[in-house]
């Protein structure tokens, strides 16, 4: 199980999508952690919205679309890989306040609630 202490280190690629991009996670000792998509949330300009619209903020979506992590490391993961996310990702113009993760589904889970055919 993973401590409160673990340290991630985050390789990100540009994809061929817009605000789209790609990254490999691996821990301090370098060894492969995750494969993740991060998708940039990024609200439309108060301009481009009727006046009476509400306030949103900008966010990051994280695909984890392949991982070795377990149910035990999952909170200490997405706390610390968020951290990271937002503080990599943020510039004068892009402000994100936080991150949804998103996970697979097991095969296994689909075929059972007869997604699969």
């Amino acid at each position: 199980m993973s401590t409160d202490h673990t340290i991630y280190k985050l390789h990100m690629a540009r994809t061929l999508w817009t605000n789209t991009y790609r990254g490999k996670v691996t821990n301090d000792s370098g060894d492969y952690v995750a494969a993740i998509r991060v998708i940039l949330g990024i609200p439309l300009d108060r301009t481009e919205v009727p006046d009476n619209a509400p306030e949103v903020t900008a966010y990051l979506t994280v695909l984890v679309e392949d991982a070795t992590i377990t149910a035990d490391d999952l909170l200490v993961f997405e706390a610390n890989l968020s951290d990271l996310l937002l503080t990599q990702l943020r510039s004068d113009y892009f402000l994100p306040e936080h991150c949804h993760f998103f996970y697979p589904s097991p095969p296994a889970l689909l075929a059972e609630q007869s997604l699969l055919s």
